[in-house]
Parts: C-alpha cells; structure tokens; sequence
C-alpha cells in the first residue's frame, strides 16, 4: 500500500501455479524458466471454465445433500383461506419470564395471502389483525373436530 502495488498473496500463487503441469526436464535454462513461469500466470479460460464447473456441481450437490438430509423437517405450508393457525408469539423470546407465556397464539383463520408470502388473519369472531405474518411464523392447527367456519361470515364479506 505504501508503494502502490498490489501484494501478492499466497492465494494468488496458488492460483496461478496449477493451471500448468510440471516439466519434464530437471534443469531449466533461464528462458526455459521464465516461459514456465509466465505459463504459471496466465489464466487459460477453459482451465477457468472447468473450475467453475466443478465448483457448481459440488454447490447443488451440497444442496442435495442438505434436502436429503432435512426432509423431515423441511416444510412449506400454504396455507388456504378458511385454514386454522396458530401465530408463532415472537415477543416473548428475550423476556425472563417466557417459560410460563404461551409460544404461540390463536388459533386464528387464514383470510388471504398477499403476493409477497405474508398472511393477513382474523380472530374467531371475525376481528381482523392489522398485521401481517410471515409464513416460517405460522404452523396448522389442528382442531377436535373438522367443522369449518367461511371466512365471508367472520369478516362480513358476503
């Protein structure tokens, strides 16, 4: 930085010096040398484009592992209006007192989906939220019984 030139750093050493196979020959004349080196430097484009490739196959590798591996408890749940859920109580996360809180509230019904994801609510009797939730803070709930209550009738919407 001082000098106003760039360091080279082991990296870019590393880089460069395994685009290009060893010689075969055990001595090397100064020109021999130099031309190896400058080989070293270069960045030969299918070289580049071969790393690249591996490097793609093993990240959706990776991401094939990872849906392998959490199937179980990778969900996504669309939830539809009508739906009964129950709203993940974030706020008592940080509080002292939140094992005796209750970690989720509701249930409460779905009324619609925006188009960003987000889910806006109604209580039972028909009051709507004025926030919006986010789907990873939602999870079904599961009544006793399977009687269903029109979203139309909870909020006046005939």
């Amino acid at each position: 930085m001082v000098h106003g030139v760039e360091p080279i750093f082991p990296f870019d050493l590393t880089e460069g010096t395994f685009l290009v196979a060893l010689p075969d020959q055990e001595t090397f004349s100064t020109m021999d040398l130099v031309t190896w080196r400058v080989r070293q430097l270069q960045k030969h484009q299918q070289d580049l484009n071969d790393i690249k490739e591996k490097v793609l196959k093993a990240h959706y590798q990776s991401i094939h592992n990872f849906k392998q591996c959490y199937c179980h408890s990778i969900v996504n749940y669309d939830f539809k209006p009508g739906a009964y859920v129950l709203v993940h109580n974030s706020k008592v996360e940080y509080e002292l007192s939140r094992k005796t809180k209750p970690c989720y509230l509701g249930p409460m019904i779905v009324v619609h989906c925006t188009k960003g994801g987000a889910y806006i609510l109604a209580e039972l009797d028909g009051a709507l939220s004025k926030l919006c939730y986010a789907a990873f803070h939602l999870l079904p709930y599961l009544p006793c019984n399977e009687a269903k209550i029109s979203v139309t009738s909870i909020t006046g919407l005939d």
